[in-house]
């Protein structure tokens, strides 16, 4: 018997389309699972095989090429593109890598080249506008905020409407993600319905955003990244049009008419002083930095990746800054054929600093808050000190700066930030490791262990200085852990050649827990001490402790089946328990049934050659949500103090509901997806979500001797579309052209109430749920104007009269959401050679939120005590028959419908230049690999009618918000 000689192959892997070398490509000797080799970054390979071997070569994108090898020892491969087979590789719930074409479930992909070198403290930012049906926000533009997502709606009233996050298959929480430095992310995945959430159970109600980080690439040599980038930021238009000086004295004459100029506004008036406190307060140049360096590459059995980052932003704000540190490793290595072994660590460090203007500060609502006091502070005063030694000869000194502006009577806001510092620092780690086993063809066991954690150290001060007589302190400090034991087994298997079947079974356990102490003290008179050991026991708070656990326990399979990858089916089953549920609650079962058609593949449809592909999709399931507090269904003791003789006791702080279940939501999804005359992409979806058994606070009897608790309290339905297209407008060896857009329409609405209720408002809020209507709809009293007869402000009654006795029992629903029921994305990608040019945009619809600033700059009395206002003003009414729509100074302004505005927004929120150049180029060099510039735009304009800080901002009020920020970055990276 005659045996192939082995001989080694060698050659170049490029695009038969552009000449560009294909790095990352697979050769293969077909036939064999251990006889593999990777192109490196100049596209080579070499491979021993036998010498009447046949080589198979594939790259995601492209048509898989096969070659014999007929004993050459040179073979350069050109592999052409394939509309087909342009296809992402993800992993969903649980499995290997698949190819996306394959997945029955609603699944978005958003590849790094979309979060890399953002200048952004958060990656989710990166992805506002990026993937249809998914919302992003940013609550406050401070850098240490973290965005607010939403996936086709608000599926909760109480309960949480945030994604499951998944890394690298283990569950990790929304501050991990925020946390993560972009340039670690190889992809994000965006899994919308139930056939690619059902596995993920009770915690996948509202999405599961999946992140796989990079690392080392198999046959690629050891390749190190210097990344740098460099930029300012600078606050975002500000729409409201503040009185000057001049207007400001108009004014007050107007509606006063003894109103006399102080000597300080006499003087202001001589100076011409007309103080523009926006430009005072916000750092125009405030710098953002961002650098790191990553190691990856792979020897025969081992890959690895190690980045090392650090992140730097000084907020626009005074006295606001987050610094971050990052540190990743992964390290993956096939110890034996059937043996693999992984490491994926990650470790943060964050220290940021704030001020007086984070929600719940004492003083986020008053002048003190900085942000406030750009809007508020008069014009007439200026924040430098006013020499007059000469009388005749008055001039501003720049170079000093009072504490007390006596002009004004106010403390200058940067003396009053400084003295209530704030700062706090985070440790966090995210850690996995994994074994692999492969006992036989297509039978994979995995056991994955995970660990994130986090150490917290905050401060709060406010020191004596001149305002207080004396100062206090708050320290706390707080740790956090959450262990997740996977164990999986898969097998792949083919039977009668073209039937596929992938059998999933597996096991989840989770434990986290919480500790959290602080302490706060008063009394403390040198503010060279603010120790808090240096307060009298009499001016010690009660400590504060906190604590919680949770437990979860799962089980899970899933099989998926293809015919002649025509026609697929996907079902998944999940049983999940949790501690946060009463004893005869605390486990629930998901499913999900997923089918899809690959019409293309039809023998009557392949001779339509327009059409190159064309999927139809249907799935049915159910998740859940178990986004809520801690120990709601056992109840819990509080103890409190002077209700019986002035001493402390124990009582039901809240009562017990052992009847407490799941949310869970039923989600119906339809789709269709194709590519047409290899140029236009097309996806469209269907969806019907209906959340059964909402989670919220209810009320009780008052004979129960509690207001009320949480329960299970009725319906929610979700139903809307998702669009995506993509329009590759020019497709040539050297010129790309490509334009997509996004959008989603959702229709919400409260379906069923507890009790069979149709509506229930909330005492003191202005909040009301009514069955027909969308949650968070806004309910207000009408106004009907202004009566030019006296100035006096009217409002629509529940009949329709008008009446000028302002009463809340008028409210009614307005038609006005804080939800945006319509949102999207725009991009633009051009490239020709090394020159990239991306425009990001991302807009919303139908979203209104109250102006709570303008409340108090439309208010004559509070502009008449020595604060701004709006010019709107100079129109206020002063005498019978004047038609206008400010009232007059006797009316008294109430909350009511005038301060809803629309914040629709269209935003330009990234714009790139970069240029990548030539290898050629580059190669001359000994050691440089490749060399990208770049220069990055965020936030550049925004089209709205809010006439506030800022339309993004997620909440149904702002006052004293801390606007976004724009931002102008350049960069470099290197490649060795």
């Amino acid at each position: 018997m005659l045996h192939a000689q082995d001989i080694t192959v060698a050659g170049t892997v490029t695009d038969a389309a552009t000449g560009e070398v294909v790095a990352g490509a697979t050769v293969v000797l077909q036939g064999s699972t251990t006889t593999y080799a990777m192109t490196d970054d100049l596209g080579a390979y070499s491979i021993t095989v036998p010498s009447d071997g046949v080589l198979e070569i594939s790259f995601m994108g492209y048509v898989t090429q096969t070659v014999p090898v007929n004993g050459r020892a040179t073979i350069d491969i050109l592999l052409e593109m394939d509309a087909q087979t342009l296809d992402d590789v993800i992993v969903v719930g649980y499995g290997t890598a698949r190819k996306i074409s394959s997945v029955v479930g609603s699944a978005s992909t958003v590849k790094n080249k979309v979060t890399m070198n953002r200048p952004t403290a958060n990656v989710g930012d990166a992805l506002q506008g990026q993937v249809s049906g998914l919302q992003i926000f940013s609550s406050t533009g401070e850098p240490m905020s973290e965005v607010s997502m939403r996936l086709r709606g608000v599926n909760s009233i109480n309960a949480s409407s945030t994604p499951l996050f998944v890394l690298d298959g283990a569950p990790v929480s929304a501050s991990i993600f925020n946390s993560l430095n972009s340039n670690d992310i190889e992809n994000i995945v965006v899994m919308k319905d139930a056939s690619s959430t059902a596995i993920y159970g009770s915690r996948a109600a509202n999405g599961v955003v999946y992140i796989t980080t990079k690392k080392g690439r198999s046959g690629e040599k050891p390749t190190l990244v210097l990344r740098g980038q460099y930029g300012i930021s600078t606050i975002v238009d500000h729409h409201m049009d503040l009185m000057n000086s001049e207007q400001w004295f108009a004014f007050n004459r107007m509606i006063n008419p003894n109103f006399q100029m102080t000597d300080d506004m006499l003087m202001a008036q001589h100076l011409n002083i007309n103080t523009d406190w926006l430009k005072y307060i916000f750092n125009e140049t405030a710098p953002v930095w961002n650098a790191d360096i990553t190691l990856s590459g792979a020897t025969d059995r081992t890959d690895y990746y190690i980045s090392l980052g650090a992140f730097d932003q000084t907020g626009i704000a005074p006295d606001s800054r987050l610094g971050r540190y990052n540190l990743r490793t992964n390290i993956n290595s096939r110890v034996t054929s059937w043996l693999k072994l992984g490491a994926n660590i990650g470790l943060t460090y964050q220290d940021y600093q704030t001020g007086p203007y984070t929600s719940g500060d004492q003083f986020r609502n008053s002048i003190q808050n900085p942000v406030n006091a750009a809007n508020m502070l008069v014009p007439w005063a200026t924040p430098y000190y006013i020499n007059t030694d000469d009388p005749n000869n008055p001039y501003i000194d720049y170079s000093q700066e009072p504490h007390f502006l006596s002009a004004i009577n106010y403390w200058n806001p940067f003396y009053a930030n400084d003295l209530q510092p704030s700062t706090s620092s985070y440790a966090r780690l995210n850690a996995a490791t994994y074994l692999e086993l492969t006992p036989v063809k297509g039978l994979t066991i995995r056991s994955q262990q995970a660990l994130e954690g986090f150490y917290h150290n905050s401060s709060a001060k406010a020191y004596k200085g001149e305002i207080w007589d004396s100062g206090s302190a708050t320290e706390s400090t707080g740790r956090y852990y959450q262990f997740t034991f996977t164990n999986t087994a898969e097998y792949k298997f083919t039977a009668w050649e073209r039937n596929h079947f992938t059998i999933l079974a597996g096991q989840e356990a989770i434990l986290d827990q919480l500790r959290q102490f602080g302490v706060s003290v008063s009394g403390l008179t040198d503010d060279r001490n603010d120790l808090i050991s240096q307060a009298t026991q009499a001016n010690v708070s009660v400590p504060d402790y906190y604590s919680e656990e949770t437990a979860y326990n799962s089980y899970f399979a899933r099989l998926s089946y293809d015919f002649d990858e025509r026609y697929f089916i996907d079902a998944s089953w999940r049983i999940d328990g949790s501690s946060l549920f009463g004893a005869d609650n605390q486990y629930a079962n998901f499913y999900s049934v997923g089918l899809m058609w690959d019409v293309k593949k039809e023998k009557w449809l392949r001779g339509a050659d327009w059409i190159n592909d064309l999927r139809l999709k249907a799935s049915y399931g159910t998740t859940g949500n178990s986004g809520i507090g801690h120990y709601l269904a056992l109840g819990t003791v509080g103890n409190y103090s002077g209700n019986y003789d002035g001493g402390i006791g124990w009582g039901i702080s809240n009562p017990s509901n052992p009847d407490l279940t799941w949310e869970t939501v039923e989600n119906l999804n339809i789709g269709v997806s194709a590519r047409l005359w290899n140029f236009l992409d097309l996806n469209v979806e269907f969806y019907n979500k209906m959340t059964r058994d909402l989670l919220m606070e209810i009320p009780y009897s008052y004979i129960t001797g509690h207001t009320g608790g949480w329960g299970n309290a009725g319906d929610m339905l979700n139903r809307g579309v998702d669009v995506d297209l993509s329009f590759d407008i020019i497709q040539t060896q050297n010129i790309y052209f490509n334009i997509s857009t996004n959008f989603n329409y959702n229709h919400n609405e409260i379906t069923a109430l507890f009790g069979g209720r149709d509506e229930y408002t909330v005492p003191n809020t202005g909040i009301s749920y009514q069955v027909g209507y969308p949650y968070g709809e806004f309910f207000y009293v009408r106004s009907a104007g202004v009566d030019p007869r006296d100035g006096m402000q009217m409002w629509y009654d529940l009949d329709g009269n008008k009446t000028k006795n302002f009463s809340d029992a008028y409210a009614v629903m307005t038609g006005k959401q804080r939800f945006a029921p319509w949102s999207g994305g725009i991009q633009l990608n051009f490239q020709y050679k090394g020159l990239y040019v991306g425009a990001d945009f991302s807009w919303v619809a139908g979203k209104w939120t109250i102006n709570n600033d303008r409340y108090f700059l439309t208010d004559p009395t509070f502009v008449s005590t020595g604060y701004n206002g709006l010019t709107d003003l100079l129109n206020i009414w002063t005498e019978p028959g004047q038609v206008t729509d400010v009232p007059g100074v006797n009316s008294p302004r109430q909350f009511d419908d005038t301060l809803l505005e629309n914040a629709s927004f269209l935003r330009l929120k990234n714009l790139q230049i970069s240029y990548e150049f030539p290898k050629q180029l580059i190669e001359r060099s000994k050691f440089l690999s490749g060399f990208r510039i770049y220069a990055i735009g965020r936030n550049l304009f925004t089209v709205t009618e809010y006439s506030g800080y800022d339309p993004e901002a997620d909440t149904n009020l702002q006052l004293g918000v801390y606007p976004n920020s724009r931002q102008f970055t350049i960069g470099a990276e290197l490649t060795f």
